[in-house]
């Protein structure tokens, strides 16, 4: 329910704000910057907040009750119809709507991301279950919204406008978070370090700032993992910001977006139901470093088989698909580099290193989104504008080799760096219950 309500404001903004409510591109590209700047900062934070903060309904569900409400009213704002308002109004709501969501959801996913080893306890094999089936709901979200998504956009615009159709549908499909949160502190309220069964090998956290700042910046198996997945969400933000322009501009039919998207969700549902086992034989770091070589590559492809959307459609369902080979471990990647740190120097700092998984993230939306929105001002687009063979050829250089050069050197990063073997994962997490059931 989380991806269902974030899906549509990550894939669809942008358009929005240039051609519904018409915001210039530039203007677009540098509003944006600032607001993901300012959540990137509050991603690093909300961690250690997240720690020292206790309020009455549990340590982390605490989170997800009372933000699911801010959430939903932030995609009121993201896709509120503001086009016959001043500029400054335009993109200050939009500014508000963009923070309120990605803030919120920094807090509530990394709680949701700290329960599951409250939950699991110190079975790696559960943590591993629970964030594969994470990665299948997921997938599954996706491919409601994108199946859906413009087909109902262009049904209901007739009828209420192109800014009040984003809207409702916008909002159709946040409501159901309301309840996903609902479920998760239902189902964790006794493993909640907060609750009847105490910490389960999740204890509360007593570090200080400077603890927070030294366990990533000491922790150099977190410190390559954090390069090698920043470099990646670049790459994929950077592809994911200028899709809706592809299919708009350069295919020409906006429609043939949603018969795509459907198609790479199809074929990634699939892959998250058989790329996980494949992961699970090759280790998390050979099918990291895989994913993204095959990832890279099918991109490089995108440009070199020209601009057609079936071509760029395969290309697209091959790489996403890859992605689940490594994607099925999930948030366990940086709780093996939290468990690492505390076996190694006796400091508790798992809650934060389980934090930085939603870090790298947050600077590909910035940098990715940056790379789009700024890339599309530099090569010439204009909202409405006639593509020609010139700007059609910068456009896919900016959408394909860019990102594909990208992740190609974040798969390079993780294969020199990374030396935390799945054995010895498993031998740190057993190593810290243990010693927390002695205390």
């Amino acid at each position: 329910t989380s991806s269902l309500a974030a899906m549509v404001q990550m894939t669809y903004l942008t358009i929005f704000m240039t051609d519904c409510i018409k915001i210039p591109a530039g203007i677009v590209a540098t509003t944006l910057l600032v607001a993901r700047v300012i959540d990137f900062f509050i991603g690093v934070i909300c961690g250690g907040i997240i720690e020292k903060v206790r309020m009455p309904w549990g340590k982390y569900r605490s989170w997800l009750l009372v933000l699911r409400w801010v959430i939903v009213f932030s995609i009121v704002c993201s896709f509120f119809d503001t086009s016959a308002w001043p500029l400054g109004f335009r993109v200050g709501v939009s500014f508000i709507g963009y923070i309120l969501l990605n803030a919120g959801m920094s807090f509530t996913t990394n709680a949701y991301y700290a329960l599951g080893p409250a939950l699991a306890g110190a079975n790696v094999n559960d943590r591993f279950r629970l964030s594969a089936r994470g990665a299948q709901f997921m997938c599954v979200a996706m491919l409601i919204t994108s199946a859906l998504t413009i087909p109902l956009v262009k049904a209901l615009t007739p009828v209420v406008g192109p800014g009040n159709a984003y809207l409702i549908v916008a909002v159709v499909f946040a409501l159901p978070y309301i309840f996903g949160c609902q479920m998760i502190s239902n189902l964790c309220k006794e493993c909640d370090p907060s609750g009847k069964r105490k910490d389960n090998g999740m204890g509360a956290s007593a570090v200080t700032l400077k603890d927070m700042v030294d366990s990533v910046i000491q922790n150099k198996q977190l410190l390559v993992l954090f390069m090698a997945y920043t470099i990646y969400y670049v790459g994929m933000y950077t592809i994911s910001g200028l899709g809706t322009y592809y299919f708009t501009y350069i295919v020409g039919d906006f429609m043939k977006m949603s018969y795509s998207m459907t198609v790479c969700m199809v074929t990634g549902f699939v892959a998250s139901l058989v790329m996980p086992k494949l992961g699970g034989k090759l280790g998390k770091k050979r099918s990291m470093v895989t994913a993204l070589v095959i990832y890279a590559l099918a991109y490089a492809c995108v440009y070199f088989l020209g601009g057609h959307w079936v071509k760029y459609t395969i290309c697209g369902a091959i790489g996403g698909a890859a992605v689940y080979m490594f994607s099925g471990f999930g948030a366990n990647y940086f709780v093996d580099c939290g468990e690492y740190h505390l076996y190694k120097t006796g400091k508790d700092t798992r809650t934060i290193a389980i934090t930085m998984y939603s870090v790298p993230m947050k600077i590909g939306m910035t940098l990715g989104g940056a790379i789009a929105n700024f890339g599309l001002a530099f090569i010439g687009y204009q909202a409405g504008m006639t593509v020609d063979g010139a700007f059609q050829n910068k456009f896919m250089f900016l959408l394909a080799i860019l990102p594909a050069i990208l992740v190609l050197i974040g798969a390079v990063i993780m294969q020199a760096g990374y030396k935390i073997t799945d054995e010895d994962a498993a031998r740190y997490a057993a190593a810290n219950a243990a010693k927390y059931a002695q205390k």
